[in-house]
C-alpha cells in the first residue's frame, strides 16, 4: 500500500501543474462502519467545499462490510471463551464476563444511503441523509479470511467460528440482571435508520498560507425513542448531535485534509460513552480537474466505556479505534461517483472491519 501510494505521488507529480484550489474534490464520505457505532450518529468525512447558490445534490451509496470480533477470545487467554457450540446453542449472559463488555459481532451488513444536499447560498448548505440497513451472515467470510492473509493482518480468532453466521450481542456486566445490551442472531433486512439533518458552512477558501476552513453541524432524530426488534439493531433511540472543523490546503496537485470534531451521544447511563471524538488526516493526489485520489486515515475514541474496576480485564474495548480508508473521487459540474475500501483492524480486541463502498451523486 504505501509502495502504491508512492507510485501514485510520482505519477501525480509528472502530470501538468492543476490550478490551486485548496478544497480539492474532497475526502470519501465513508464513516465508521462497525455495527454497534452504526446505531448512533457518527463522523462522516466531508468536502469542505460547499454547494453553489441553488445547487441541488442527491448521492446514493452502497456500502458492503464484513466484521468480526470475539472480545472473549481464546487467544486472548480469557477464562470466558465463546465457541461455534455456544453460538450455535445461543449465547446467554453465561458466555460474557461478569462485569464489563461482552462482545461477539459476527456480521455481513449492506447499508443503502440517500444523501439530498442544497446550497442555500455560495457558501452554506443543508443536507438531509436518510439510510437503511440489512443484517446477514452473507457469503463474503472466506474471501475476507483472504483478504487479511495478504494484508498481514489476519483475524485468527475467526477460526472458533462457523462462517456466514450472523450474531449482534453486547453485555455490560453480564453478572446483573438485564445485561443485554443487543443480542440478536436473526437477520434484518432493509430497515430503516434514523434521519441526519446537517448544515456546512465554508469560512473562507483560504490562500497561499491559510488553509480553507468549513463548520459542519449534524443533528440525528429518532423516530423512536424505544425502538425494538429489528429497529434496535439499527438505531439507539437517542437525538444525537455533532460538530466538526474540515481544513484544507493544497500544495501543488497535492491537498492536505485535516478534520477534528465531537459527536454528543444521547445515551442511557452505564451503557455506552456520551461522547465521541474524532480526527481525520488525508492526503488527497489530484490527478485531472474532476478526479482524486484519496488516502484518509480516522482515529475515534471508543463507544465503550472505560473499566477500571480493580482485578477486571477491559480486553481493550475503550481504546481509540483507526480506520484506513482509500479510493478514487471524480467529480464534475454534474455527476460524482466514489470507489473506496477500509480497513479497521484491532488486533488488542480481536476485531477486524473491512468495507468496501461506492456512491453516485448527481446535480442540477
Amino acid at each position: 500500500m504505501v509502495l502504491g501510494g508512492l507510485l501514485l505521488a510520482l505519477g501525480v507529480a509528472e502530470r501538468p501543474a492543476l490550478a490551486v484550489n485548496n478544497t480539492g474534490i474532497g475526502p470519501l464520505s465513508i464513516r465508521n462502519q462497525f455495527p454497534i457505532t452504526l446505531r448512533f450518529l457518527d463522523y462522516t468525512p466531508e468536502p469542505p467545499a460547499t454547494l453553489r447558490d441553488g445547487i441541488v445534490e442527491l448521492r446514493y451509496q452502497f456500502e458492503l462490510t464484513n466484521t468480526f470480533i470475539n472480545a472473549q477470545s481464546p487467544l486472548a487467554n480469557s477464562s470466558t471463551v465463546i465457541t461455534r457450540t455456544q453460538v450455535a446453542a445461543g449465547l446467554t449472559p453465561a458466555n460474557f464476563p461478569a462485569t464489563g463488555y461482552g462482545v461477539y459481532v459476527d456480521a455481513e451488513t449492506r447499508r443503502q444511503v440517500l444523501r439530498l444536499n442544497y446550497g442555500l447560498s455560495n457558501s452554506f448548505e443543508a443536507g438531509l441523509e436518510m439510510a437503511w440497513v440489512t443484517y446477514g451472515g452473507g457469503f463474503l467470510d472466506s474471501r475476507i479470511e483472504g483478504v487479511e492473509h495478504m494484508a498481514g493482518g489476519f483475524n485468527k480468532d475467526r477460526q472458533f467460528s462457523d462462517r456466514n453466521r450472523f450474531d449482534f450481542y453486547v453485555t455490560k456486566d453480564a453478572g446483573t440482571s438485564n445485561s443485554f445490551l443487543i443480542a440478536s442472531s436473526q437477520p434484518a433486512s432493509n430497515v430503516m435508520q434514523d434521519p441526519v439533518l446537517s448544515v456546512k458552512w465554508n469560512l473562507g477558501q483560504g490562500g497561499d498560507v491559510l488553509p480553507a476552513l468549513t463548520v459542519k453541524l449534524a443533528y440525528k432524530r429518532p423516530l423512536e425513542r424505544n425502538p425494538t426488534g429489528e429497529r434496535a439493531l439499527v438505531s439507539s433511540g437517542g437525538a444525537d448531535f455533532g460538530y466538526y472543523f474540515l481544513f484544507s490546503k493544497a500544495v501543488g496537485d497535492v491537498v492536505g485534509h485535516i478534520q477534528v470534531g465531537q459527536t454528543k451521544l444521547e445515551v442511557a447511563p452505564n451503557t455506552f460513552a456520551d461522547r465521541l471524538r474524532h480526527r481525520m488526516f488525508g492526503l488527497e493526489f489530484r490527478w485531472s480537474e474532476v478526479s482524486s485520489f484519496m488516502l484518509q486515515s480516522v482515529t475515534q475514541t471508543s463507544i465503550f466505556l472505560r473499566n477500571d474496576m480493580p482485578g477486571t480485564r477491559d480486553f481493550d474495548m475503550s481504546r481509540p479505534t483507526d480506520v484506513l480508508v482509500f479510493g478514487y473521487k471524480h467529480l464534475s459540474r454534474t455527476f460524482l461517483f466514489e470507489l473506496g475500501g477500509i480497513e479497521d483492524y484491532n488486533q488488542q480486541r480481536n476485531e477486524s472491519d473491512i468495507s468496501f463502498y461506492f456512491s453516485l451523486g448527481w446535480r442540477w
